[in-house]
């Protein structure tokens, strides 16, 4: 593929065949745990949706510097500062859950108090809910991703670098990260959506421990990606 004459719709098709099949490799260590807290199918697009507009953004990003910069990117890119961004946002995510687990445990415990309680403790945990971190979160481990290129969006880089176009490079870096994303949101919203709610009300009481370990798992991950030891 000479990357000076590569097209849109060859981005295109470079980016579905990447979504159907190492992208979902690569993303599920790092979407899998989310999904076992058991959200179900109805509310994957809160997980999904955030999650991959940050890897629109981060690939449209991409190709934009690629246009401007040229070959320089690359060289950005091999440094540590892709898995700096991808390993802090897992890791937010992470604790993000963690904290969920703890304010639901909390807030439980007081409903058997007393009513004003309850209240009291429903208003202030609406206020510091996680809820309102976690997209923000999903959107940066989904940019992070993005930043980590794999050998087609090697290929896409290098063409955008070629055309010394920062639009054009733009366009290229969105097309394919449009086809990149389609199978995987497909993917992750209906059936590991599906597999991590039918798992939590099978396990029952393990579930908590399960939602734990989850949040846990991702900080280890996250802290692994940082320093270079996990590589999506």
């Amino acid at each position: 593929m000479d990357p000076i004459t590569l097209t849109l719709p060859a981005a295109l098709i470079a980016g579905l065949a990447f979504g159907a099949g190492p992208c979902n490799v690569t993303c599920l260590p790092y979407l899998g745990p989310v999904f076992l807290q058991g959200e179900g199918v109805q509310r994957a697009w809160r997980i999904v949706l955030p999650f991959t507009l940050g890897r629109l953004c981060g690939y449209s990003l991409l190709g934009l510097l690629a246009g401007l910069a040229g070959q320089t990117l690359t060289a950005l890119l091999q440094s540590s500062l892709a898995g700096w961004v991808l390993g802090i946002a897992v890791i937010l995510v992470g604790f993000n859950l963690l904290r969920k687990k703890s304010t639901h445990s909390c807030t439980q415990h007081t409903a058997h108090i007393n009513e004003q309680t309850v209240s009291f403790a429903g208003t202030a945990d609406k206020r510091n809910t996680p809820k309102a971190m976690m997209p923000s979160a999903l959107f940066l481990m989904g940019t992070g991703m993005a930043l980590n290129p794999c050998v087609p969006l090697t290929a896409i880089l290098a063409a955008a670098a070629a055309s010394g176009s920062a639009l054009l490079g733009m366009g290229l870096g969105l097309t394919f990260g449009l086809g990149a994303v389609v199978i995987p949101a497909f993917v992750f919203g209906l059936l590991i959506a599906h597999f991590g709610a039918e798992l939590k009300q099978q396990l029952g009481n393990w579930s908590k421990h399960i939602e734990k370990a989850s949040g846990s798992l991702l900080i280890l991950l996250g802290l692994a990606t940082v320093f270079g030891w996990v590589q999506p």
